[in-house]
């Protein structure tokens, strides 16, 4: 063989090397850098401003997202009012995501309450009552990295505050091992002593400038009426940097805009 020959294929083998390790970098950076994209939305049992009862609409938006995990609420489950859908289970099949329902009350021969959609099966499942006149629920899955949870609060003061309490000590538990998110219609403003408690333990993400209950109505910027939220246990909030965050405009598909955050571990 030829000292030119052998020069080459030095050359190839070094550049391959070099190469091994650019794709290695990347792929590490990647990793480091990978975005989560988490929503909430109150759907209304997919029941919009035109009467209709949609669940391809609702789905439609929310795959818009292209979501990790999706907090819901307001969902029915084999109802009479919805038709007998079980609304969690199709919006998941829909959008290609696993669906994890909690009743919260008995509703037309069904169930109705919150759910979860994500993209990893859930490998634990908690459902925790709350207090109020009409029942609540927390939902609360486990996955790999993080626990979610997803919750409807009462329209009661007293009871959201209480609410807040239980959920503080459950954060408290399992962020010790995870980072935990919340998210849900917590019927309160940002102002309120219920996202104070809240806020005990838990650092708001999602945008608190712009309205997310919009009585079907056009309109987004009366932050009064900001009472959905995404949220995030305050140890695990040193670590992320919120990306974006979106209130869907949308006054026909449900009484409550869909919102969203997307995150990017701090580097």
């Amino acid at each position: 063989m030829s000292h030119l020959e052998n020069v080459k294929r030095m050359n190839i083998k070094l550049l391959t090397i070099i190469f091994t390790v650019i794709l290695a970098s990347a792929i590490s950076l990647g990793d480091e850098s990978k975005e989560m994209r988490l929503v909430s939305y109150n759907i209304r049992h997919c029941s919009g401003a035109d009467k209709e009862l949609n669940i391809q609409r609702i789905a439609d938006i929310i795959a818009k997202e292209r979501p990790d995990i999706v907090g819901l609420n307001e969902v029915d489950k084999f109802s009479k009012r919805s038709k007998g859908v079980d609304q969690a289970k199709e919006l998941g099949k829909k959008i290609g995501l696993y669906a994890t329902f909690a009743e919260a009350i008995p509703i037309a021969g069904g169930s109705y309450g919150n759910a979860i959609l994500s993209r990893e099966k859930p490998l634990s499942v908690m459902r925790i009552p709350l207090p109020g006149k009409e029942p609540r629920v927390l939902l609360f899955c486990e996955f790999s990295d993080c626990w979610f949870g997803s919750t409807h609060l009462s329209l009661q003061e007293t009871n959201r505050i209480a609410s807040a309490r239980i959920i503080n000590k459950l954060v408290r538990e399992k962020s010790k091992t995870k980072k935990v998110f919340l998210s849900g219609d917590f019927n309160d403003s940002p102002s309120s002593k219920t996202l104070s408690a809240i806020c005990e333990e838990m650092k708001i993400l999602s945008d608190q400038s712009k309205a997310t209950y919009n009585a079907f109505k056009d309109t987004i910027f009366d932050n009064s009426k900001c009472i959905d939220y995404i949220a995030i246990d305050r140890e695990a909030a040193k670590k992320f940097r919120v990306k974006s965050t979106r209130v869907r405009r949308d006054a026909i598909s449900s009484d409550h805009n869909l919102i969203s955050v997307t995150l990017v571990k701090k580097q």
